[in-house]
């Protein structure tokens, strides 16, 4: 019997991760961190709660992160009027980081896509999009 595409789905997406995990710990990051490297170097400084929103994750698990992130000097701080708010961006070292990232991601890619036509790239990609409204 055929897997459902859910549950396909969701092995492709563990596998995934942790095949993605295991080229991005070779220059310090996981998957997680990643998000939020790219995010930051994406849109810039944010808050923990559009970080949270964007990457619909709730936000103690983004605070973690992010903690861990500052403790690697990849982040900082930026000052803010309203004390409540935490605002944070790249440092210079997180750019090189999320630099050296990428380069791997790409790579990660392009291994991964190697060999699938264009066109059923197109159907995956719009299709996916078109779950993920729907789910929104």
């Amino acid at each position: 019997m055929a897997q459902s595409f859910f549950h396909q789905n969701l092995q492709f997406a563990r596998t995934f991760t942790k095949k993605l995990n295991e080229r991005l710990v070779e220059i310090g990051l996981y998957h997680s961190q990643w998000q939020i490297v790219y995010y930051l170097h994406l849109f810039g400084a944010a808050t923990l709660v559009e970080i949270s929103n964007y990457l619909h994750v709730e936000k103690p698990t983004i605070t973690r992160t992010v903690d861990r992130l500052e403790k690697s000097q990849l982040i900082e701080k930026v000052p803010s009027k309203d004390k409540r708010e935490r605002r944070i961006r790249l440092t210079e070292k997180g750019l090189r980081v999320f630099r050296e990232a990428q380069n791997v991601v790409d790579e990660f890619e392009r291994h991964l896509l190697e060999g699938i036509p264009d066109s059923d790239r197109e159907t995956t990609s719009r299709t996916l999009q078109r779950l993920k409204e729907k789910l929104c």
